[in-house]
């Protein structure tokens, strides 16, 4: 089942960046009106600057997003680390270093799959789009 991402959700920006940047497919409903075209739906950059100016939000709040996908990604990079190792007291400079490579390399990472092409298309009267990855 696709994920439902709604605007009127809280943190709809960044659900939908995760989604982005793991290439999935996924609905989008525009239940607050914030006026998001198919166009503006097509990649994860364009749904950053539609989202900063036609929903106003700030710089912050887009950088927040980002930030919090890098580091959901490093924190799933620290625990497969912490799995691997059969004695993780003895490389916790590796996982402390791997964390903070994966932090810098997923933030890299996710900007590049944002540039990713997905096809949109928009269902009439409801404000509901279906997104996915080309």
């Amino acid at each position: 089942m696709k994920p439902i991402i709604k605007t009127s959700q809280q943190n709809w920006l960044e659900h939908s960046l995760q989604q982005y940047s793991n290439k999935t497919e996924f609905e989008f409903i525009d239940d607050a009106n914030i006026g998001l075209t198919p166009k503006d739906l097509a990649s994860a950059i364009s749904l950053i600057k539609a989202s900063k100016t036609k929903a106003k939000l700030s710089v912050k709040s887009i950088m927040a997003a980002l930030v919090g996908l890098g580091l959901s990604a490093s924190g799933v990079w620290i625990i497969i680390l912490a799995i691997a190792d059969p004695e993780p007291t003895t490389k916790l400079g590796l996982l402390i270093g791997g964390g903070f490579l994966l932090a810098f390399t997923g933030g890299y990472g996710t900007l590049r799959a944002l540039g990713v092409s997905f096809s949109v298309t928009a269902k009439k009267g409801d404000f509901s789009f279906h997104i996915k990855p080309e």
